[in-house]
C-alpha cells in the first residue's frame, strides 16, 4: 500500500462543519496555543496566511539572520481584508516593508496596494506588490520572529536565503466563507547571498551554516510563475465541532509557454489538518503534506525535510527530492476550561507526545513528466520515523525526539516558541 493512497484518504475526512448555519458559525474558531508569531503563523495554510502569500517575499520587520545581520523596518501586511480608506476611497489599503540591512548594507523594500469588494461581506481582494528584499522558502518550519530570536541568541538560523526582485499582481476570492481560492502573477530575479555576519549573543554555542546558493550552476535565476491555491475550511478549528478539518493546496506554474524563465517546472504542494478533541484535557492533531514537481527545478525550491519544524530527530534538511510525504502526529494533554466549549486549555502548561514520519526523495520520472500524481512513488517502508516528548508553558515548549526507524538521526532536543503546526 502506497502512502499516495493514504493521503487521499486523508483528504476525505469529514471537515466536521457544524450542523447549524455555515454563515453563523463558521467563523467561531478557537486559538488552542500561543507563538511568537502568532498574528502571521496560520493553522491551515503552510504556515503563512493563504496559499498565495509565499508567491511573494516572505518577511519580517525587526529580524536577525546570517545574511541580513539585524534588520529594522517597518511593515504594513498584505492580505488582511482591511477596511481602510486610501485618500478617501474605500476599502483601499497600502501595504509594504521598508527597512535597512546592517550587515549587507542595503536598504530593502516592498510596496503595494489591495482593494477589497463586498459590502456584507468582503468576498474579492484584489491587489499587487513591488519589491527587492531578502526572502526565504522555510518559513513553514519556524516562524520569522522565531528563527530571528535563536539566530541573534544563540547562532542557531534555521532558514536559508536569497534576495527577490520583482513583481506581481493577485486575486483572492471567497465565493463561501469556508473556500478560499486565489491566483497570484509574479516576475522575479531571484539570487544568492552570502553569509555577512556569525553575530550572536552566545557565540560559543553558535552553529553558522554557509548559506546555500538557490542553485548548483546559477547565482541568478529569472522566473515569471502563476501561482494558484486553495483552502477549505481557513479559520482552523471551530468551537462547537469535536472533530475539525482543514485542507490546502497550491500550485506553482513555472512551466509557462512564450517565458524566458531559466528553469521550467511545476511545483504542487497539498497540506491537510486535522483535529480531535478527545475530551476536555485531551487535544489529538494530525498533519499531513505531499507534493511533487515536474520538470527541473532549481536546488533552492525542491523539498527538503529534516530538523526543525519537520522531522525533529532526523538531520536538518538530509532528506531532499522532486516528491516528499510528511506526516506529524501529536497528542496533547493540558488542563480544561469551560470557557473554551470543551476544548482543553493548552495556553499554560501542557504535555504533548508526537511521531513524525516522511521522506523526501528525487524521482526521475518526474523530469519528463507534467502529471503530479502519476508518478508518485513512495512506500511506507521508505518513510524514516521518529517520536518524542514535549513539555509547553504558553508559547515556550522543550521538546526531545528519537529516531525510531528508517533514515539515521539521532536524539534531538528543542526549544520552541510557535507551534510546530
Amino acid at each position: 500500500m502506497r502512502v499516495i493512497t493514504a493521503f487521499l484518504i486523508a483528504l476525505s475526512v469529514t471537515l466536521g462543519l457544524p450542523a447549524q448555519d455555515l454563515e453563523v458559525n463558521f467563523y467561531e474558531g478557537i486559538d488552542l496555543y500561543e507563538g511568537i508569531d502568532e498574528k502571521f503563523y496560520s493553522g491551515s495554510n503552510f504556515g503563512v496566511k493563504n496559499p498565495i502569500y509565499s508567491a511573494y517575499p516572505v518577511s519580517g520587520m525587526i529580524r536577525h539572520n546570517r545574511v541580513d545581520g539585524l534588520f529594522l523596518g517597518y511593515q504594513e501586511e498584505k492580505m488582511d481584508w482591511n477596511n481602510a480608506n486610501f485618500l478617501g476611497i474605500e476599502n483601499v489599503d497600502l501595504h509594504g516593508l521598508i527597512g535597512y540591512s546592517v550587515a549587507q548594507d542595503q536598504l530593502q523594500y516592498s510596496i503595494g496596494a489591495e482593494k477589497s469588494i463586498g459590502t456584507e461581506r468582503k468576498w474579492l481582494l484584489l491587489g499587487g506588490d513591488l519589491h527587492n528584499t531578502t526572502s526565504t522558502e522555510d518559513y513553514w518550519r519556524t516562524g520569522i520572529y522565531e528563527n530571528a530570536l535563536t539566530s541573534f541568541a544563540t547562532g542557531f538560523d534555521y532558514h536559508d536565503y536569497y534576495n527577490a526582485d520583482g513583481y506581481g499582481f493577485y486575486a483572492i476570492i471567497k465565493p463561501v466563507r469556508f473556500i478560499e481560492l486565489g491566483a497570484s502573477y509574479n516576475a522575479d530575479e531571484f539570487s544568492s547571498l552570502d553569509v555577512n555576519t556569525e553575530f550572536s549573543v552566545i557565540s560559543n554555542y553558535s552553529s553558522f551554516r554557509p548559506n546555500p546558493a538557490i542553485d548548483s550552476d546559477l547565482e541568478q535565476i529569472n522566473k515569471q510563475s502563476l501561482t494558484l491555491g486553495l483552502t477549505i475550511n481557513p479559520r482552523t478549528v471551530n468551537r462547537h465541532s469535536s472533530v475539525w478539518s482543514t485542507v490546502s493546496a497550491k500550485a506553482e506554474i513555472a512551466d509557462l509557454g512564450g517565458t524566458e524563465n531559466d528553469f521550467f517546472y511545476n511545483k504542487y504542494q497539498v497540506e491537510a489538518k486535522s483535529y480531535f478533541r478527545l475530551d476536555h484535557t485531551t487535544l489529538f492533531k494530525w498533519r499531513l503534506m505531499a507534493g511533487s514537481i515536474t520538470g527541473e527545478a532549481p536546488d533552492f525550491k525542491n523539498f527538503a525535510l529534516g530538523g526543525i519544524g519537520s522531522m525533529r530527530a532526523v538531520g536538518f534538511k538530509s532528506l531532499t527530492g522532486n516528491q516528499m510525504v510528511l506526516s506529524n502526529l501529536e497528542v496533547e494533554l493540558g488542563k480544561s476550561n469551560s470557557y473554551r466549549d470543551g476544548w482543553p486549555d493548552l495556553s499554560s502548561f501542557y504535555i504533548s507526545l508526537f511521531l513524525d514520519s516522511g521522506t523526501s526523495m528525487f524521482n526521475q520520472r518526474y523530469l519528463e513528466t507534467t502529471n503530479p500524481v502519476s508518478d508518485f512513488d513512495v512506500g511506507f517502508s521508505e518513510l524514516s520515523h521518529n517520536a518524542g516528548i514535549g513539555l509547553g508553558f504558553g508559547m515556550f515548549r522543550a521538546e526531545v525526539a528519537k529516531p525510531i526507524a528508517g533514515s539515521e538521526g539521532r536524539t534531538s532536543f528543542w526549544i520552541r516558541f510557535n507551534p510546530t503546526f
